[in-house]
């Protein structure tokens, strides 16, 4: 299971409300929880010191998916895929499909570009609803 980005900002942001917090912590502590480095990069390019500090101490408790050879080309066919179907996803959340697909690993996200991704592809995706 790779963690997307939204769930960990959702997780770590000082405002979001309790309950989102403790609908997200499962899927943080799940022992088959996964890290990627596009998502350890989007999280940690514009943190601050001491989210830099938080992140880099969660991080260290999960296992990190190796970054496949082809990456970049993996992440092109799966942006121009969803194009055909009108679609156009934003270049990370391709790097974060590309690194799941290439491990099989279920993504679990709040994002719905995902759900573009997933129907031009074999990605596993459980999208997530935010509680009310």
């Amino acid at each position: 299971m790779l963690l997307d980005t939204s769930l960990w900002i959702d997780f770590t942001r000082v405002r979001s409300p309790a309950p989102l917090k403790q609908f997200i912590a499962p899927f943080v502590l799940d022992p088959e929880a996964h890290l990627a480095e596009p998502v350890r990069f989007e999280l940690l390019r514009s943190a601050r010191p001491h989210e830099t500090r938080q992140l880099e101490a969660q991080f260290a408790t999960l296992p990190t998916l190796p970054t496949p050879a082809d990456l970049w080309q993996r992440a092109i066919d799966l942006g121009q895929g969803c194009r055909q179907i009108g679609r156009t996803v934003l270049s990370l959340d391709l790097l974060v499909a590309a690194v799941a697909l290439h491990h099989n690993a279920v993504l679990v996200s709040f994002d719905a570009d995902f759900e573009a991704i997933a129907s031009v592809s074999e990605l596993r995706l459980q999208r997530l609803e935010r509680p009310v």
